[in-house]
């Protein structure tokens, strides 16, 4: 029997994989601004105007969902993914319109994933989650950040630790305790190893199924980079940092909840991962929109993919998408060996590793194996445990590795650097 080209076209694994997205959306305001924030975010304007201002955005969002849409052959949306900013300030009428033009533009699972962050302090909090909760949304992440309502305030937060536990209750009853995600920060101003252990072991008391973690991280530009430098503040050194790290792989593990990427623990056995950041890490195309917001997208039939930046300003953004129909301020072609830093980057994080079948779509010319297997850079790293191949022939950091990948890396991307270029292989 004879296959038609157009049979053969939709059976390409590569023709596959650019057919589907998630979606992320940056609604860019917050109530308050955190001293440890870099992300882009503006404090929302207390006016008479600002409703009028909600609905246009609302409406910019709409077309440059559409415009982007547009731009690629994706036919098939596996996430979407709601961010910030705070989102949940957002009118949840804007929240469930973005849903369905997300819907009408493309195909859904009947049971897509479809998350949103919320802060404690931006919601009538039983209202909004159930309102979240009928208009689709079915996953939320809550940012408790601290426990301490001390750390708290120094963070700039405006909710307090029994406000963030209250969201987290709510959450899980109308959500379910699989569909929420808690948030926390370490290495803050008053952390040390006593202190982390306390908010860990009161938050494991609550027994979530997905837990967060993220070191805190010094931003120029933040007021806590400059009342660290001052020296009015100062945050634990990197002895420290490390060793709580490691206390929170002990307790998380005895809570029985599995590390699956670096800062990410999710319950053994329950539904709670997150598909969207996996996607993510594993390099899935993703179409962002919004102020800001980034993408990686395939064009129309384009084989390379493309970065796109939108931007930053949330009204020269609005401005720019109904003149244009979209803002993207910044768009690049990316090379082979760009599009493969990425994903050793982000997918040597998770236990998963680099898998083959994404590597060979991404660069058909040479394998993983043929790269990283006899590296001599690499050796060391093999002998002393950090790096294995796994049964699939994934790339993988171990256990161990996965506690210094970050250190790791470099070596990595350097190994690949000097096969490409040695190789002359196409960029």
């Amino acid at each position: 029997m004879k296959i038609s080209p157009t049979r053969l076209s939709q059976c390409d694994p590569l023709n596959i994989f650019k057919s589907e997205a998630t979606v992320y959306f940056h609604w860019p305001f917050c109530k308050n601004i955190c001293t440890f924030c870099n992300f882009n975010k503006y404090k929302k304007p207390e006016n008479k105007f600002w409703q009028d201002y909600e609905n246009k955005m609302e409406k910019s969002l709409i077309r440059e969902t559409q415009t982007i849409f547009g731009l690629t052959g994706v036919k098939k949306i596996k996430s979407i993914y709601f961010g910030g900013g705070t989102p949940s300030l957002a009118p949840s009428t804007t929240i469930s319109r973005l849903i369905q033009c997300v819907k009408q533009l493309a195909n859904t699972d009947e049971n897509i994933e479809i998350t949103i962050e919320c802060n404690p302090s931006s919601l009538n909090i039983t209202q909004k989650l159930e309102e979240y909760f009928k208009f689709g949304v079915n996953r939320v992440s809550v940012g408790l950040q601290s426990l301490d309502d001390t750390k708290l305030k120094i963070l700039g937060r405006d909710h307090s630790s029994n406000d963030g536990l209250m969201m987290f209750k709510q959450a899980t009853e109308i959500f379910g305790p699989d569909a929420v995600s808690v948030d926390l920060l370490f290495r803050k101003p008053g952390d040390n190893i006593q202190s982390w252990e306390n908010e860990l072991i009161q938050i494991l008391e609550h027994k979530p199924r997905h837990v967060s973690l993220y070191e805190l991280t010094p931003e120029k530009g933040t007021r806590l980079f400059r009342e660290l430098r001052s020296g009015e503040l100062t945050i634990p050194d990197e002895n420290d940092t490390a060793s709580m790290y490691l206390l929170a792989l002990k307790l998380l593990k005895e809570s029985n909840l599995e590390r699956y990427e670096i800062s990410n623990f999710a319950k053994v056995g329950s539904g709670a991962q997150s598909l969207h950041n996996m996607s993510y890490w594993h390099g899935t195309q993703y179409l962002g929109i919004g102020p800001g917001a980034h993408s990686r997208i395939f064009p129309l039939e384009a084989d390379l993919r493309e970065s796109r930046i939108q931007t930053l300003d949330p009204r020269s953004w609005q401005d720019l998408v109904e003149r244009n129909g979209h803002a993207t301020r910044q768009c690049k072609q990316q090379s082979r060996l760009e599009v493969l830093n990425e994903l050793l980057v982000t997918s040597l994080r998770t236990i998963k590793g680099t898998q083959p079948d994404r590597w060979n779509l991404f660069q058909p010319q040479y394998s993983m194996n043929d790269v990283f297997r006899e590296a001599e850079q690499l050796k060391l790293f093999y002998l002393n445990g950090y790096l294995k191949w796994g049964m699939n022939g994934s790339f993988q950091a171990t256990d161990r590795g996965l506690n210094v990948v970050d250190a790791i890396l470099p070596t990595v991307l350097n190994v690949l650097s000097k096969y490409h270029t040695r190789n002359k292989f196409t960029p």
